[in-house]
């Protein structure tokens, strides 16, 4: 949730877990200077010692406007991504960085545990999972990480009044993931899928996704062919 400066105007990055937020954060920093309401080490202190639950730049809308007024903020904008694409790689980080998720678990395991855990650990994970529309103001101008990021250096020309910073916003956070595209532990159950949709019905609508233009779109298994039809068209009646 970092606040960058434009002369004496203050503007809002809404950092949506998983969806380049620490790239986007890079490109602030070298572009306008200092950034304020992000802690990169929030989670190196004890949990007794942190003055939140979760990191400042991961905080929810309703958290925000508690702390600071929202007529402060002269623009704010996002960068979101397909709801099953960010759960996959919240999954990845929390296997291989974090180290929070058993072995054993899929990312089936891993959603139905947080599905069960959402009511009462609503800041579980840093926010990762939590739905994006929740972290996004509704005056918000959104970009999806699905179309690059070069729209955002151009947004962020228009706020300035000039083209004086880096016309891309390099990756940062690069790493090697230890499970390959096609690991068993990815492949997500028609039932999931259902899940996700119903769970995220807000991110989906608000923000032009559906479950049936991702890749990771099950093949059904013999006999699954019409359930897997009726939870699409379901979804695509809730979202009408």
């Amino acid at each position: 949730m970092p606040f960058f400066r434009i002369g004496d105007r203050l503007h809002y990055f809404a950092h949506v877990p998983k969806c380049a937020g620490s790239s986007v954060e890079a490109y602030l920093r070298a572009r306008f200077g200092s950034l304020a309401f992000l802690d990169s080490s929030h989670f190196s202190r004890p949990a007794r010692m942190r003055w939140s639950q979760t990191s400042p730049q991961h905080v929810a809308v309703e958290d925000l406007y508690r702390l600071i007024p929202p007529e402060w903020i002269a623009s704010s904008f996002a960068v979101v991504r397909h709801p099953v694409s960010r759960l996959i790689s919240a999954f990845r980080f929390q296997a291989e960085v974090e180290a929070t998720v058993p072995e054993t678990w899929s990312v089936n395991d891993f959603f139905d545990d947080w599905l069960n855990r959402s009511a009462s650990e609503p800041f579980a994970y840093d926010n990762h999972l939590r739905p994006q529309s929740d972290l996004v103001p509704r005056d918000a101008v959104v970009f999806r990480l699905e179309d690059g990021l070069d729209a955002v250096v151009a947004h962020l020309d228009a706020l300035a009044g000039n083209a004086d910073g880096e016309r891309h916003i390099p990756p940062e956070n690069i790493r090697k993931s230890k499970m390959s595209s096609d690991s068993p532990r990815l492949r997500l159950r028609p039932e999931t899928l259902a899940r996700i949709g119903a769970f995220y019905s807000e991110d989906f609508r608000r923000f032009g996704y559906s479950l049936e233009e991702h890749p990771r779109w099950p093949r059904p298994a013999p006999g699954q062919s019409g359930f897997v039809a009726r939870i699409a068209r379901r979804l695509r009646m809730a979202r009408s």
